[in-house]
């Protein structure tokens, strides 16, 4: 067990995933403070009006970016270790947790899984960006669940089950249905709004007299 800072928000961070915070309340600049002080992590859970989870990831501060004369702070982060919270503390100022860390459980191999989670990425950022970008990840695919979740805007609560899975294997499956369908329908809508843009207009090549 270990007792670590708590900072609730309608927000899931995933180990690996980096995300800027802008703090402004007075307890949580003092609870980031004392992180910058000490060189230590915080917990991110998720809360909202659904209440507290129990599964959380720590944030690790990468860098203060900008510290305002009134106090507030832009801080990016970048998520670290799956903790479970068994208990929320009072005391101070801002909440401290009693967590405990999750294992991963034994590895497994999840190429094959893997790599149809990243041809399935590609598709969905060609058909988001109308333009293939070039999405570099290699061997071994340790965590690529959590940098697909990390990248990709899915919904809190998705995100949420993601990180409470406790396998990778599990996880990618879980991200390649998850893509399987934003890949199909964005592709949809394109062709959608294609259609649309060519309905109603003569084709370039087209001349008066020709059969269309």
């Amino acid at each position: 067990m270990s007792d670590i800072p708590l900072f609730p928000l309608n927000v899931v961070l995933m180990p690996g995933s980096p995300l800027p915070l802008h703090i402004f309340e007075e307890r949580y600049k003092q609870m980031v403070n004392e992180c910058l002080e000490n060189e230590s992590e915080f917990g991110m859970i998720l809360a909202d009006e659904s209440g507290t989870r129990e599964v959380g990831c720590t944030a690790r501060i990468v860098e203060l970016v900008e510290r305002y004369e009134d106090g507030r702070m832009v801080v990016l982060v970048e998520g670290s270790r799956r903790f479970r919270l068994n208990n929320i503390m009072t005391g101070k100022p801002y909440y401290v947790g009693e967590v405990e860390y999750l294992a991963e459980e034994p590895e497994e191999d999840v190429t094959a899984v893997a790599e149809e989670c990243i041809a399935l990425l590609e598709r969905v950022v060609e058909a988001a960006t109308e333009g293939s970008v070039g999405i570099e990840i290699e061997p071994p695919y340790r965590n690529l669940a959590f940098a697909i979740a990390g990248r990709i805007e899915f919904d809190v609560e998705t995100r949420q089950s993601i990180l409470e899975l406790t396998t990778e294997q599990a996880r990618l499956e879980k991200v390649r249905e998850l893509l399987k369908g934003a890949a199909e329908r964005l592709e949809r809508e394109r062709r959608s709004r294609e259609k649309a843009q060519t309905n109603g207009h003569l084709r370039g090549d087209w001349k008066p007299g020709e059969k269309r």
